[in-house]
């Protein structure tokens, strides 16, 4: 891809996180649902698709089939949150960077049993079974993969981008700080299931997540990187071509999104039971390209130190 179509794709994304943030300032709750209810679906599908094109980024074909029983092991033996995330994310890294089967199966042996002492810890098992999943995912993650394409392709727009990424968070927090509508009697009977994200994070379990200033400007933030979450990611269709898949599969693809989308609208919650699986499926199934983006972000930086020297 030239230069000029990077560049016009930068400033796109420029306009998309101000458009966002702008958003999030009106209507942080709502913009959260209905970017997960209409976004969230067509991302999960699309990205899957095009993350089993490329074998997953693994070294080896059906290496992924192996995350794959981890998931139904861990949820046939019902297994919490935190141990299915932590086990796959430690699995990824190591399907990713050994390849002999015996290597393989002693890492992965280690990992369960560090596993069942490390998540112990309160902080460790909250940051795996609630953090990674939603805002380290959206947001940490997405960060990654801007600040590697960045690197990779050197242009001003690519570093402006990712610094924007960067400030928009901060300036929801200190901008209009006391303005807020009042949030819709449909958001706030359907944002339960986000709801914990707010608790959690404000250490408050009582607390009114939808009137608390603290939990407004939090929620601001949460909605502004679903939503550029999902931006981006669309943003990116001719980057890496995403797009370009079947007529069958694209139908098939059309219509299980259309059918999420009207049932989240006729009812949130089984929308989301719906989708209970395809998610953190498609969150688990995108780790070892987080791995390999910060891998090449370490790399792309030790070369440009190696040039100063």
């Amino acid at each position: 891809m030239t230069n000029v179509k990077t560049n016009r794709i930068n400033y796109y994304n420029i306009l998309a996180m101000l458009a966002a943030s702008c958003l999030a300032v009106f209507i942080p709750f709502e913009l959260v649902l209905l970017s997960y209810a209409i976004l969230g679906p067509a991302h999960y599908l699309t990205e899957i698709s095009w993350l089993k094109g490329r074998q997953f980024f693994i070294l080896k074909k059906y290496d992924y089939l192996v995350i794959i029983v981890v998931i139904i092991v861990s949820l046939l033996l019902n297994l919490p949150s935190a141990n299915l995330i932590f086990y796959t994310f430690g699995l990824s890294f190591i399907l990713l960077s050994l390849r002999g089967s015996l290597n393989r199966l002693l890492a992965f042996i280690i990992l369960i049993i560090a596993g069942y002492f490390l998540l112990t810890n309160n902080i460790l098992r909250t940051i795996f079974g609630l953090y990674v999943p939603t805002l380290i995912h959206v947001y940490v993650f997405t960060g990654a993969f801007m600040l590697f394409g960045a690197l990779k392709d050197k242009i001003v727009s690519g570093y402006l981008s990712f610094i924007v990424f960067l400030i928009c968070p901060v300036l929801l927090c200190v901008l209009f700080t006391s303005y807020h509508n009042t949030t819709a009697a449909w958001a706030i009977s359907n944002y339960r299931d986000f709801g914990k994200l707010n608790t959690t994070t404000l250490r408050n379990q009582s607390i009114d997540i939808y009137t608390s200033q603290a939990s407004i400007i939090l929620t601001r933030l949460i909605a502004f990187a679903y939503t550029y979450h999902y931006i981006n990611w669309f943003s990116k269709t001719r980057i890496i071509n995403w797009h370009r898949i079947s007529i069958t599969r694209a139908v098939i693809i059309g219509l299980i999104w259309a059918a999420s989308v009207a049932l989240y609208f006729y009812n949130y919650r089984l929308g989301i039971k719906w989708l209970f699986l395809l998610s953190p499926v498609h969150v688990i199934l995108e780790f070892p390209l987080n791995q390999r983006s910060f891998i090449g972000i370490g790399r792309e930086l030790r070369s440009r130190l190696i040039k100063l020297e």
